[in-house]
């Protein structure tokens, strides 16, 4: 389930500070009206502009209501405040230069319940002796790789294609153990950081959400440690499926470098403006590849304000050339069907992933039966769909699940399960893991095709996919299940 909430700022006694925050203070030729100072608890809002910039006297009319201004995002076109009523939002809607005046939604997963985390799976590595790999077909657990094979990234390994640490990737999730033998190294630090301060005013007094206190949790429990440490594990899971130094398991490439855009905490919730927030930072931070895990729904019809930020953001990050991605969800959502619906994968320029998994194994090691066949729980659509990857199927044990990397800071709370108990792998489904391969393929193209060229990219991408299903576009595989030797001109006869 995805959880949805308006963003409500904490008691009035309470003072936060957000960074990149503009003090405004009422003119004296404005006067607030009866109906901008009238009603309940301030939430926060996304102020949408008819362009890229925001009016000359938008702060002013803003605090004029009796709110603040958080954050303009010039060159987008919106900005984020605080401190408005409903009443004063309806009348902020009418000023020139402002399109739309919308809450700023709390999205994400549900808090996993520890007792019921089906979906997940141990392995016992205490023993293994862990070595450097030159290729990633020697990592240990590479055996059970299933979906790695099925998108013949080892073939393209074998032809020498590994990736470039002239290529990035950007990962929004919940931070990476950058420390991790399958990671080290791999991580640029210096271009990495924790976006949930911003959040801190939004998650406020919201029932089973950590409120925005992650990072003084890790300043705490993990001191001199960079705040992007994940204490979920999701974030390290899929960065190692794009990178991987293949110590316990490989990844799509071995050599192209990361950085963290930690915009969710260990409950994976957190407000739309902070998922676009990230967005933006990661384009201006040069972002190859922009890796969106977020599992960001809500109705377009009741928010088109929200949609249309989205999209700005979208193509701002599309202007600075780089290449985004996302998972279609595990909602089991009809694209063309749900005319309501709105996920990141709707969003302009975002390659959209669903999910793909064996029907069947012998063991762990396999052999899998049916590779390729739709994942149950895939959302799909031809309209959206661009194209699949392999996201696994099945539960807990079972090898036709996909195994991921541990973060070792998983330890003091989030999920999985497994990496709370200090294993090094774990195992789970989703469209996650295949769009996660997808951005792992589209740095490779990156580092072959050029840099500043996402149209060609997504296009490559999508004419060298295995056209799987109905001839053409496919709603649950859309233009077919990625591969990545092809992609890159391999011959696999």
């Amino acid at each position: 389930m995805l959880r949805m909430a308006r963003c409500t700022l904490a008691a009035a006694s309470i003072t936060i500070t957000l960074v990149g925050c503009k003090d405004a203070a009422a003119p004296p030729d404005i006067k607030p009206t009866m109906s901008s100072v009238a009603g309940p608890a301030a939430p926060r809002h996304l102020v949408i502009f008819n362009g890229d910039q925001a009016p000359s006297d938008f702060a002013d009319r803003v605090s004029a209501l009796g709110g603040g201004v958080d954050k303009i995002y010039d060159d987008v076109g919106f900005a984020v405040a605080s401190g408005l009523t409903d009443a004063a939002a309806r009348e902020l809607r009418s000023a020139p230069g402002v399109s739309a005046v919308e809450p700023d939604l709390i999205l994400g997963a549900e808090v996993a319940d520890e007792s019921t985390a089906s979906d997940l799976a141990e392995a016992d590595t205490t023993d293994v002796s862990i070595e450097s790999h030159a290729s990633p077909t020697g990592a240990v657990f590479y055996a059970r790789q299933w979906n790695l094979r099925a998108i013949t990234a080892d073939r393209a390994w074998a032809a020498g294609y590994l990736g470039s640490s002239d290529v990035t990737v950007a990962l929004l999730d919940t931070g990476i153990d950058y420390d991790n033998p399958d990671l080290d190294g791999r991580v640029d630090l210096s271009r990495s950081v924790s976006l949930l301060s911003l959040s801190q005013s939004c998650l406020a007094g919201e029932p089973g959400l950590p409120s925005g206190d992650e990072d003084a949790l890790v300043k705490t429990r993990f001191p001199g440690r960079h705040l992007i440490t994940d204490l979920h594990s999701h974030g390290t899971a899929v960065a190692a499926l794009i990178a991987s130094n293949a110590h316990m398991l490989a990844g799509v490439t071995q050599r192209t470098m990361l950085f963290g855009v930690k915009v969710h905490d260990r409950s994976r919730s957190n407000c739309i403006s902070v998922y676009l927030a990230g967005i933006i930072y990661a384009a201006d931070h040069g972002a190859d590849v922009i890796h969106l895990s977020i599992p960001l729904a809500f109705s377009k019809d009741s928010f088109p304000g929200l949609v249309s930020a989205v999209n700005r953001a979208a193509n701002y990050a599309h202007r600075k050339g780089a290449v985004m991605v996302a998972a279609a969800g595990n909602d089991m959502a009809d694209f063309d069907h749900d005319g309501t619906r709105f996920k990141f994968c709707n969003a302009v320029h975002v390659i959209c992933v669903a999910a793909t998994g064996p029907t069947s194994a012998a063991g762990l090691d396999g052999p899998w039966e049916n590779v390729d066949a739709v994942a149950p729980y895939t959302a799909f659509g031809r309209s959206t769909i661009n194209v699949a990857g392999p996201g696994g199927t099945g539960t807990a044990g079972q090898p036709t699940t996909v195994w991921l990397v541990c973060s070792k800071t998983a330890l003091v709370g989030g999920n999985p399960s497994p990496c709370r108990a200090g294993k090094k792998i774990w195992s789970s489904t989703g469209t996650t893991f295949g769009a996660a391969a997808t951005s792992g393929l589209a740095a490779l193209l990156v580092s072959t095709m050029g840099k500043g060229r996402p149209d060609q990219i997504e296009a490559a991408i999508e004419k060298s996919a295995d056209d799987l299903g109905q001839p053409g576009t496919d709603p649950f595989y859309g233009k077919g299940r990625i591969n990545v030797a092809r992609a890159l001109g391999v011959s696999l006869h």
